[in-house]
């Protein structure tokens, strides 16, 4: 995948997670069974999530922990989504800025999610090219050095890991269907 294939999925994702978060009664937004999140948090999660990255994005390339990969390669989406299941299965947690708080109401929390994508998307325009996608090296807390490439395929792999997470606990009979 190219930067603007990359955009263009981000984008997708996006649209597809604020569509089911906006259509949430608001009871089944904040209720949470106990050591679990409520959809809130998720949400918040995520958002916390992309405007990371969106800052890292920013930030010149000799901050944050930026690298280089040499030779450049990335694993493929399925290696990187594979790779984040096994540091969940070995008991990777969200922990400090990427514990929720979520803030406001549900309409306003899925507002700042369609912005942290525009943010992300934004910032991935101005500050990366398709030349840094396989070269360009980021920290990742569960995954170690990632690739800039590897750094989004974990970013549409984990909005729809969180979003078919809270579809799933909403509707447990749907993963006998899956």
């Amino acid at each position: 995948m190219n930067l603007t294939a990359f955009q263009d999925a981000l984008n997708a994702r996006g649209a597809e997670v604020a569509a089911f978060f906006a259509a949430l009664p608001a009871r089944d937004f904040t209720h949470a069974v106990p050591e679990r999140w409520s959809a809130a948090q998720h949400l918040d999660h995520l958002i916390r999530s992309h405007k990371l990255l969106a800052l890292a994005l920013s930030m010149p390339r000799d901050r944050f922990g930026w690298g280089q990969r040499t030779p450049p390669g990335s694993r493929s989406a399925d290696e990187v989504q594979a790779a984040y299941l096994a540091a969940l299965r070995g008991g990777v947690k969200a922990s400090g800025r990427f514990l929720p708080d979520p803030q406001g109401t549900p309409a306003e929390l899925v507002q700042t999610y369609r912005e942290s994508v525009d943010l992300l998307d934004h910032h991935l325009t101005v500050y990366c090219t398709d030349a840094e996608l396989h070269r360009a090296t980021l920290p990742h807390p569960a995954l170690g050095e990632v690739t800039l490439a590897e750094m989004l395929h974990f970013t549409l792999y984990h909005d729809l890991h969180h979003l078919r997470g809270v579809q799933n606990a909403l509707n447990p009979q749907a993963l006998e269907t899956q």
